[in-house]
């Protein structure tokens, strides 16, 4: 289960990276009124461009740490994945709820909410 929690994860930092790079952080960034926080106009594109996609890098960590948690069970590795689980669900909810079920990140992370809790619950 957490394998599938995992590839589920890579998969959303993949489509996180690529369709908001092309749907919303390039036109964001052609916008010529953004701020420049006191750095000029480059820095303000550096700093939301980095941040985008260091979301992703984020869950690839989470993916990592769910596949060796999987290979090599840690003696009480229940707190670590009841946070994981908790994180995800977290933000699947709020995906669904603030987006009115538009964004389709929530069809994601509830999943691996689900199955890092269901591992938990049963550790």
């Amino acid at each position: 289960m957490l394998i599938v929690a995992a590839m589920l994860t890579i998969l959303v930092g993949l489509f996180h990276s690529i369709a908001g790079e092309i749907r919303l952080v390039r036109p964001l960034l052609a916008r010529p009124d953004l701020p420049g926080l006191g750095h000029g106009p480059w820095y303000g594109r550096a700093l939301i461009r980095t941040a985008w996609h260091i979301t992703t890098l984020t869950w690839w960590g989470i993916a990592a740490m769910l596949v060796v948690i999987h290979r090599a069970p840690l003696p009480d590795h229940a707190p670590l994945l009841w946070i994981i689980s908790a994180v995800f669900a977290v933000s699947g909810v709020a995906a669904l709820v603030l987006s009115r079920a538009r964004h389709p990140a929530w069809l994601a992370f509830l999943p691996i909410a689900a199955l890092t809790g269901w591992v938990a619950a049963s550790s």
